[in-house]
């Protein structure tokens, strides 16, 4: 499947109105993660007439390497992924994507991305 099929968008962070910790004003970032439409089945049923909570049925993945040309968003490097690409067509991601299950809803999906293909484990 393709990633553009999952209704991929780019994660950004801070920007207007955004503050740090120290209340000081959060710059706009851009590309410093992305989000998509699980692929698994279980997800894509409830998704589907669902669309107003359709945040329980996405993935988000932080990049280690953001598109922005940043630092990395989250410093803490078991929770980033290596990106290789600058559009949703190309994306590469490394290591693998590991879902973990909150609550009902969701899933534990395993899979990755490459060249813009979305491969399950």
């Amino acid at each position: 499947m393709k990633l553009t099929e999952l209704n991929p968008r780019w994660v950004g962070a801070g920007g207007p109105g955004i503050s740090n910790a120290d209340g000081s004003p959060a710059p706009a970032r851009h590309g410093i993660g992305i989000s998509f439409y699980c692929p698994c089945p279980d997800c894509t049923s409830k998704r589907i007439g669902n669309e107003d909570h359709d945040f329980y049925y996405r993935v988000f993945v932080a990049f280690e390497n953001p598109v922005d040309g940043g630092p990395a968003h989250d410093p803490r490097p078991n929770q980033q992924w290596k990106r290789v690409g600058e559009d949703f067509a190309a994306l590469t991601l490394t290591p693998s994507i590991q879902r973990h299950r909150i609550g009902e809803d969701g899933c534990t999906w395993h899979g990755y991305i490459t060249n813009g293909e979305v491969i399950t484990a």
